[in-house]
């Protein structure tokens, strides 16, 4: 698992590194929790752009107003992100890099902040992530709703009134004084996030592929789609069902299995789906990124 420290510092250097001019969307706006994910993954010298939407992170891969992508696709505590997997069933951006980062959930304000007069602002997740942890700290301040963590920290750094729930990278770029750290209720939440581009990513050794299937409505359908990938000997790691676009009440399921696609079980398994008329489409075969960054 790759752990995002206090500083948000990936330690001696980015995971992947790019070159200069490099461009990046990711879904903003800038000093959110996919920013530092960003930042993490291919490190400060790159161009960094953001969207205020997930499917336009996948525009700008796709029309080439950007060479890679940064999203969110599953929450260890708020589950699946749905926009995500909608986007990767319909659009041809391609996965390419999957890795995982710690959520660090900061109470921040300016110097002075009095709780008696204040009240304490975020994006619904964070104030639901820390309920707990309020209720027993700053039972009697109000708390109020913002667009996301990054413009709670731009709202607080204008008002003294105001103390935000946010990530460390948006209390140093907005000058603020960390109240108290690491508030979350739960001490394992995480996000995964995925790295989309235009092609399948090269064989790493450590490499998962998604696709989407589809069964018709039958008995057993499901089942014998299944039992394709147990008898190639092929590891699922997750299934998740969607609706059919223009579809009703018809299901497509998105499956992450081990392996590389061009590796022989997992290719073996693929054509023989293909075979059956239940491949919809394949997401990418990307490189698991499980190294954690130093302290």
């Amino acid at each position: 698992m790759i752990v995002a420290h206090s500083s948000l510092n990936p330690g001696p250097g980015p995971l992947r590194p790019a070159p200069p001019g490099y461009r990046v969307s990711y879904f903003g706006p800038r000093n959110t929790n996919t920013h530092a994910a960003a930042l993490l993954l291919f490190g400060p010298d790159v161009e960094y752009v953001p969207q205020l939407t997930k499917t336009g992170v996948f525009d700008a891969v796709e029309h080439g107003q950007a060479e890679a992508g940064v999203v969110p696709i599953e929450n260890s505590t708020e589950g699946v992100v749905r926009e995500t997997i909608d986007c990767l069933i319909q659009r041809a951006p391609l996965i390419q890099y999957e890795f995982e980062m710690q959520i660090v959930h900061c109470l921040m304000a300016q110097p002075g902040f009095l709780p008696s007069t204040g009240r304490i602002v975020s994006h619904p997740q964070p104030l639901a992530q820390c309920r707990k942890w309020l209720d027993q700290n700053y039972p009697t301040v109000p708390r109020e709703t913002a667009a996301s963590t990054a413009s709670a920290a731009e709202l607080a750094s204008r008002d003294p009134r105001v103390a935000a729930i946010a990530n460390p990278l948006a209390a140093s770029a907005c000058g603020l004084h960390v109240l108290h750290q690491n508030i979350a209720d739960r001490t394992d939440n995480a996000t995964r996030f995925i790295c989309i581009g235009k092609t399948d990513a090269a064989p790493s050794g450590h490499d998962k592929t998604s696709l989407v299937l589809t069964a018709p409505h039958a008995r057993g359908a499901l089942l014998r789609i299944l039992t394709v990938f147990d008898e190639a000997d092929v590891n699922l790691t997750r299934i998740e069902s969607r609706p059919l676009l223009h579809h009703k009440w018809e299901y497509a399921f998105v499956v992450d299995l081990e392996g590389h696609r061009s590796a022989p079980a997992v290719h073996g398994a693929i054509e023989r789906l293909k075979a059956m008329g239940a491949l919809l489409r394949i997401l990418g075969s990307y490189q698991r990124i499980d190294s954690a960054a130093p302290s």
